[in-house]
């Protein structure tokens, strides 16, 4: 009997060849895409339409990806670089200077010529702290101003470009334009009263600058309190040296008060209007009205004002999404680089980001810093690699605590309550028409830590519920069963 020799079988290198073959074939798969790909054919959502990325924190492990590489509008979401770059550049100490001149032959006398104001960009520059700086005016001794007062707008030198043609909705709070001197960023806070007896809307505004008036057109209508907005209108009209705000529609029947805000657009009037009245309630007086001039060297400075320090106005721009804020906060950037162009402002953003090794394209543009923009246009992967950089560097860590938390403040107060989804998620909101953004940090129920990008671009009708798709896909996340 002869016996066939059979070649000697090396186990251990078939099974390091079937365990290199397995890792091969699983890299093709980001764990937990097929339950993602599951959801978005059950709510029916165009996958070309989203870019979604989950990352884990600890590992850096990618769990979905999808169309990370796709530019897309991010909306507000732009507000994270804003404000990486403020603190880059600024630093987190910033403050912004309001300074107030005379003519130097009026120092020492209680009438002065004229009183200059020099804007130096504060975005938080409240009615409470105008009268603080109309007190430090008038402890110098100033009883008098004759001829108005001067204002220097030069501190931003971009020109405005309004963003009222943006949703044909110039009064909105949200469009209020960039400024170098600004106060209460040109808000009206209006409470409306409906008298059931009388059947008249009483209109209250909780501060009302001089040389503006308001004129109350309004009938009673049908509705309740939700149906005030698609029901009442404003328009703003100049009559003179008076801004009149005209107040128009049906007011619901239903709707015993309402608060409402809007913002004119006259900034060098507002500004007047709110210094006049509170140096006339301070037992001063003055004449004339406000004109356009720089500072000279023939001009005494005679008090200042320094803002709040940057991380506390960061907080209010990405806890409430605050447009002029940011605005401010983005043009400011000028001073630091010596750059008055906007495109160069623009250019010492994306500088910041290389420099700190953040992953930027070419691609990517941002136009003002808000998200106020149709042009603005970012990479998923861009936003991601920034998300990294707030989590693993000490010196941008401070933003995550100044994210709006889920079912708790800011613009995620009142979506996302669910015992489930409460407070689990620190995410910037990004919203336009057609657009709706999250990016931020996610900690599960277990514990887990994650970095989270989504971004859904559709400028077309359509029926999907996006909100449910994406609570759907939030709950997955934090219950860990994606």
């Amino acid at each position: 009997m002869s016996w066939v020799h059979l070649p000697n079988i090396n186990y251990k290198i078939i099974f390091n060849f079937l365990i290199l073959t397995f890792s091969f074939f699983a890299s093709l798969f980001v764990f937990g895409q097929d339950s993602i790909d599951l959801l978005i054919k059950k709510h029916e959502i165009p996958e070309s339409k989203l870019s979604i990325i989950l990352e884990d924190n600890e590992s850096g492990k990618r769990l979905i990806d999808i169309n990370s590489n796709r530019s897309r509008s991010p909306g507000s979401v732009t507000k994270l670089f804003t404000a990486f770059a403020a603190i880059d550049l600024l630093g987190s100490q910033y403050q912004w200077k309001t300074e107030a001149y005379i003519d130097q032959k009026d120092n020492g006398k209680d009438s002065i010529d004229y009183l200059l104001i020099r804007g130096g960009g504060d975005p938080s520059f409240s009615i409470n702290d105008l009268e603080s700086f109309i007190l430090k005016i008038r402890a110098t001794g100033i009883r008098e101003i004759r001829n108005g007062i001067h204002l220097d707008q030069s501190f931003f030198k971009q020109r405005k470009k309004s963003t009222g043609s943006f949703d044909q909705s110039p009064l909105r709070p949200y469009n209020t334009m960039h400024s170098s001197l600004i106060v209460n960023s040109n808000k009206l806070d209006l409470s409306f009263r409906f008298n059931s007896k009388t059947k008249e809307v009483v209109i209250t505004p909780s501060f009302l600058p001089k040389g503006v008036s308001i004129q109350n057109n309004l009938s009673i209508g049908s509705g309740d309190c939700k149906d005030f907005r698609s029901q009442v209108n404003f328009k703003e009209r100049l009559e003179g040296k008076t801004i009149m705000i005209l107040i128009n529609g049906f007011y619901p029947g239903q709707c015993p008060n309402f608060d409402h805000d809007l913002a004119i657009t006259e900034t060098e009037h507002y500004f007047y209007g709110a210094f006049k009245k509170i140096w006339m309630d301070s037992g001063g007086t003055i004449n004339g009205h406000y004109k356009r001039r720089k500072k000279s060297k023939m001009n005494a400075l005679i008090a200042h004002m320094d803002s709040e320090e940057l991380n506390s106005i960061l907080r209010l721009t990405l806890k409430e999404s605050d447009n002029l804020a940011s605005r401010n906060i983005f043009l400011s950037f000028a001073e630091k680089t010596n750059q008055t162009k906007l495109r160069n402002t623009r250019k010492a953003v994306y500088k910041s980001m290389k420099n700190n090794d953040v992953q930027w394209h070419n691609r990517n543009f941002i136009e003002n810093g808000s998200g106020l923009s149709r042009k603005t246009r970012l990479k998923p992967e861009s936003v991601m690699g920034l998300l990294k950089k707030i989590d693993q560097e000490t010196k941008f860590l401070e933003i995550k605590s100044m994210l709006p938390v889920s079912g708790i403040d800011g613009t995620l107060k009142n979506i996302y309550r669910s015992e489930t989804l409460r407070g689990q998620m620190k995410l910037k909101t990004g919203t336009l028409n057609g657009v709706r953004c999250l990016a931020g940090f996610i900690t599960s129920k277990t514990g887990k830590k994650y970095r989270f990008v989504f971004m859904h671009n559709n400028y077309e009708e359509y029926e999907y519920d996006l909100r449910s798709f994406t609570t759907d896909l939030l709950n997955l996340i934090v219950t860990d069963q994606y």
